[in-house]
């Protein structure tokens, strides 16, 4: 497994219910996987989809994502 596949498959074991992957144009990428949510049926903040310029920034922005997930369901 090349490194940033063994990232994604880190990431994904890290945040389940995205999808991530390393662009051929360097860049990381995040989508939701499951149902396709409407933008209005997010809320605040959430997102389908992230992209990142390094995995570091990409898993902040998961996090980030994770806590309004969180908030939503309380």
């Amino acid at each position: 497994m090349a490194g940033a596949d063994k990232q994604a498959a880190q990431l994904e074991a890290d945040f389940p219910g995205w999808h991530i992957w390393h662009s051929n144009a360097g860049r990381w990428w995040a989508t939701r996987t499951g149902s396709v949510v409407r933008r209005d049926e997010l809320g605040t903040g959430r997102v389908m989809t992230l992209d990142a310029d390094d995995e570091t920034d990409l898993r902040q922005q998961l996090a980030a994502q994770a806590t309004f997930d969180r908030e939503v369901e309380a």
